[in-house]
């Protein structure tokens, strides 16, 4: 890695090894990088004192590094956009209020790891627009989880949820949300008033209805509920104009219940 250091205006650095620490060499073009990706492989990664010098970062991926807690040299981080720390060993969040002084964060992802709950004061991330929790062991969200009001990409699936909190109905920028692969029995009706979902995956969970107030939807796209216990699609989802059967992922047998002008409308064209 030595070599590093003639690249004085290297903007993008990927490294796929086992890390003890961030190399020095890496600190010495620290000072124009833009983009750091760490693929530790399993590795445990120690020291992380030289990232404070990497004050152009404005994305950082450290996968598989071992990390139980998020690094604080990453609070320092002000150009900060996006924080990914994917297959780690996190089992708690209560450092993201750190992430408040990078005020520039507007992508999360802490997936894969095994987090078992999201603090409230997450509500400080106010510049959030996209949050990756999947693959966690969380099974209660915090009300303050729903006045990141920016986001727009919600991920929360593979975990233990049983309900949606109603304050969803706080993100009205929200385009995406996937809740698939959790134990939901009932949704919130007012998960229904986030108008401008676009994608909406509620697959593998324990539904056994869906309001008809999936109508409000208008621009739902994608709509999975694939395994779950539902006995019949309510006839209003045929108001939510854009959806077709190619982005509607449900069993044949329920599809084919709704009235012959519905599955004609959603007919793919």
């Amino acid at each position: 890695l030595d070599t590093l250091r003639e690249l004085r205006s290297l903007k993008l650095l990927v490294l796929r090894c086992r890390l003890p620490k961030v190399p020095h060499s890496v600190t010495d073009v620290g000072a124009h990088l833009q983009k750091l990706r760490i693929y530790n492989e399993g590795g445990k990664l120690h020291s992380f004192s030289s990232l404070k010098k990497m004050s152009a970062l404005t994305s950082l991926e450290l996968v598989g590094c071992e990390l139980e807690r998020i690094p604080h040299a990453v609070f320092s981080l002000a150009n900060l956009q996006a924080l990914d720390l994917k297959d780690n060993r996190l089992t708690s969040a209560e450092e993201v209020l750190s992430l408040q002084h990078c005020r520039r964060l507007t992508t999360l992802k802490l997936w894969h790891n095994g987090i078992t709950c999201v603090p409230d004061h997450i509500r400080k991330l106010r510049s959030l627009e996209s949050l990756h929790l999947c693959w966690n062991k969380i099974s209660s969200l915090p009300a303050g989880l729903f006045y990141c009001v920016k986001l727009r990409h919600l991920d929360l699936s593979h975990n233990l949820l049983a309900s949606l909190p109603p304050e969803v109905r706080i993100l009205q920028n929200l385009q995406f949300l996937s809740a698939a692969h959790n134990a939901l029995a009932s949704l919130p009706d007012e998960l229904f008033s986030c108008r401008r979902l676009q994608t909406l995956l509620l697959g593998h969970n324990s539904l056994s209805s869906l309001s008809p107030k999936v109508a409000q939807l208008t621009q739902l796209v994608q709509l999975e509920l694939k395994d779950n216990g539902l006995e019949a699609l309510p006839p209003e989802i045929g108001e939510c104009r854009l959806l077709r059967r190619s982005g509607l992922a449900v069993e044949d047998t329920l599809f084919d219940l709704l009235p012959a002008e519905v599955r004609a409308q959603m007919k793919d064209s």
